[in-house]
């Protein structure tokens, strides 16, 4: 081993062991975001109410929305997913120009977690819009946009299981998945270029939040990414191992194909042997018959 993989080892031991803690942090930071998004953070308003009404000593004119507090765990959750894209698609770059099989498993299990986080992604947006709108879905450009990408990383899986060649599955599904990763940055621009009253704009200039709304939203996006980096380095320590097992047992299949090919030409050579006895016993027995019927003359 080089000087340089042997100090590898320790860094990369150090790494893992702060996988766990480092989730934990995911998750508090985002308990923090959710607890103070119930708790300090105001409600806003929405849609105008037919008449006035008092509540807790103020005179309310708009219908306050509960449901506005799902954003504090929507956003930061889609946000991660198209980090996560982003970083299967940096994978499979790597793997076009290395070939090296330990980029196709980080892009797979970058895919693994995208996938997840858009799923999380779609269920709370689906939610909010429906307690907001009072549909489940509505055909707007950061909805359908999202929604083909959510397409686009099924599909992804779909290629990789359809194909049984490791090296061409690799290979199409490196190509497929930097594909994928163009509609990530679509998505998430797609509301500055055609504004939408669905999907108010957050990251601009001014942030668009009040202090008490952006430090928890702020503190969610970063226990997020945190999580989201934690399950990556978890499920890519499975897959490794699940790759380590599959390519014993690709060795030990080859080895045994080598012991039985051996064992079949070791027998073959025997048969050989024989047919050489056989045949060169039934060419002299003609003629040591001839021989002795020679003699008895």
């Amino acid at each position: 081993m080089s000087p340089s993989a042997l100090k590898g080892v320790p860094v990369q031991q150090k790494a893992d062991r702060l996988v766990p803690i480092l989730l934990i942090a995911g998750v508090l930071l985002v308990t923090f975001d959710v607890v103070w998004a119930f708790t300090v953070s105001p409600l806003v308003r929405g849609a105008q109410l037919s008449e006035s009404v008092v509540i807790a000593g103020q005179v309310v004119s708009s219908k306050l929305l509960l449901s506005q507090k799902i954003f504090y765990l929507h956003v930061p959750v889609a946000i991660a997913s198209f980090v996560a894209l982003l970083a299967a698609a940096w994978q499979g770059v790597r793997f076009l120009a290395t070939k090296r099989r330990a980029f196709d498993v980080r892009a797979k299990t970058a895919m693994q977690v995208t996938l997840a986080l858009i799923v999380a992604t779609m269920i709370s947006g689906d939610l909010w819009t429906r307690f907001e709108w009072g549909v489940w879905w509505v055909w707007e450009p950061r909805l359908t946009t999202y929604f083909i990408l959510m397409l686009l990383v099924i599909a992804y899986f779909i290629l990789r299981n359809a194909i049984e060649d490791e090296e061409r599955r690799a290979r199409f599904s490196a190509v497929f998945g930097i594909i994928a990763a163009v509609d990530a940055p679509i998505s998430f621009m797609v509301t500055r270029l055609v504004p939408s009253s669905v999907h108010p704009v957050v990251f601009r200039t001014d942030s668009g939040l009040p202090p008490n709304m952006l430090i928890p939203f702020l503190v969610g996006m970063l226990g997020m990414l945190l999580v989201t980096w934690a399950l990556y380095k978890l499920a890519l320590r499975v897959n490794e191992q699940a790759d380590e097992v599959e390519t014993l047992k690709e060795q030990l299949e080859e080895a045994d194909g080598r012991v039985q090919r051996a064992a079949a030409d070791e027998a073959l050579e025997r048969l050989r042997a024989q047919a050489a006895v056989v045949t060169g016993e039934a060419a002299h027995g003609p003629a040591a018959d001839s021989n002795h019927a020679h003699e008895d003359q």
